[in-house]
Order: C-alpha cells, then sequence, then structure tokens
C-alpha cells in the first residue's frame, strides 16, 4: 500500500513540475516518474526481496521490513535523479 501511495506522489510531484515548465506533456512526464520508480521496485523485489523472504520468514521481520522501505526508498530516489536529468537538461534546451 505505501509503494502505491508513493507511486501517486511522484506521478503529482513530475506531472506539477512539467506544468511549471510549461511543458507540452506533463501526463508523459507523470509516467515516466512512475515508471522509474516500479521498476527499481520491481527488481529490487525480484533480487533481494524474494531470497531474504524465504530466509528471513520466521524472525527476521523488522530486518524483511526495513528490505521493505529500502526497495522504495530506492525507487524514489531513482524518481529524483531522473527528475534531475531532466530539469537540467529542459535547462540546457532554454538557454
Amino acid at each position: 500500500m505505501i509503494g502505491g501511495l508513493i507511486a501517486i506522489a511522484i506521478a503529482i510531484w513530475f506531472y506539477r513540475t512539467a506544468v511549471q515548465m510549461n511543458d507540452p506533456r506533463p501526463v508523459f512526464w507523470a509516467v515516466n516518474g512512475v515508471a522509474a520508480y516500479y521498476i527499481v521496485v520491481f527488481l529490487w523485489w525480484i533480487l533481494v526481496l524474494k531470497p531474504a523472504s524465504a530466509t528471513l520468514h520466521h524472525g527476521g521481520t523488522m530486518k524483511l521490513y526495513a528490505l521493505h522501505v529500502a526497495g522504495y526508498a530506492l525507487g524514489l530516489l531513482l524518481a529524483w535523479f531522473v527528475r534531475k536529468r531532466w530539469l537540467a537538461s529542459s535547462a540546457g534546451e532554454s538557454s
């Protein structure tokens, strides 16, 4: 559930940034931001969380929760990086 809320927040964040920059495709950027987030979360789930949950399912509840949160944090970090690169490339085009 928290992952979905983060995805909605990222979509709004990217959409509002595109509108503030007068970009004609704000929905495109909202979708790109959410896609960047979910790609990292999905890869984290497949490569780290599934194998770890097989070994931690009996006593590592806090460790498993920390791994869940780490996946969301990495996804958010990548979305921030994509937005930063997008803003830098837009600033370079306008000058």
